[in-house]
């Protein structure tokens, strides 16, 4: 492995299999030092916040928290088709989660850790902000994501296409990046396409 920490950004389209990569990546280094930065996860944990909930109701109404917390479905259907809306959400939240990856970055150095993976879906949207030695997009056919995202997460396809439509094209991102996982196929092609991917980890 690597004598400093180096930091992989792992970015794409929903449903295109980043969680996947990321555990297959884990799994394939073994027990050598990886640490995983999530950002979907950190969006969770930021949303359960009792100042975020109140910043959410002063923004958007009372209709975007309910009894249980926040209300995912009233800002899908209200917030996320709206550029403006959006837009307000997404400053809420991404400086916190960047606030987030930097501590967990900084964590995973300090204890001497090889690889950071950092999960950043809107990597490019939002400027390509976050640094990082390698930069990999999981990428996938447009049909592709829209069953993975109607069959993993109970979604209707018109509001898969809003959240396609609020990323970049798949296209754009593969385009910048320094490495491209093509996740269309089996379970079995994207484990080769990791092992390929690690190998220089391995070898290191």
């Amino acid at each position: 492995m690597f004598q400093t920490m180096i930091t992989w950004v792992v970015t794409g389209g929903i449903g295109c299999g980043k969680s996947s990569l990321l555990s297959l990546l884990q799994e394939c280094c073994g027990a050598r030092s990886v640490v995983i930065f999530s950002s979907d996860a950190a969006v969770t944990q930021i949303l359960s916040r009792s100042d975020v909930l109140a910043c959410l109701q002063e923004l958007f109404g009372p209709e975007a928290v309910n009894a249980s917390g926040v209300c995912r479905e009233w800002l899908r259907a209200e917030v996320l088709p709206v550029p403006d809306k959006r837009a307000m959400l997404e400053n809420l939240l991404h400086p916190l989660v960047l606030a987030m990856l930097e501590t967990a970055r900084e964590q995973a150095q300090a204890s001497g850790c090889n690889l950071f993976l950092a999960e950043v879906p809107l990597h490019y949207e939002i400027g390509a902000t976050v640094s990082a030695d390698f930069v990999i997009v999981v990428a996938s056919s447009p049909s592709v994501q829209v069953r993975r995202m109607m069959q993993k997460r109970g979604l209707d396809e018109h509001t898969v296409q809003k959240f396609l439509q609020a990323q970049w094209p798949i296209e754009a991102k593969v385009e910048r990046a320094d490495a491209v996982i093509w996740n269309d196929g089996s379970l079995a092609s994207l484990e080769a396409q990791v092992l390929t991917l690690a190998s220089p980890l391995l070898q290191a």
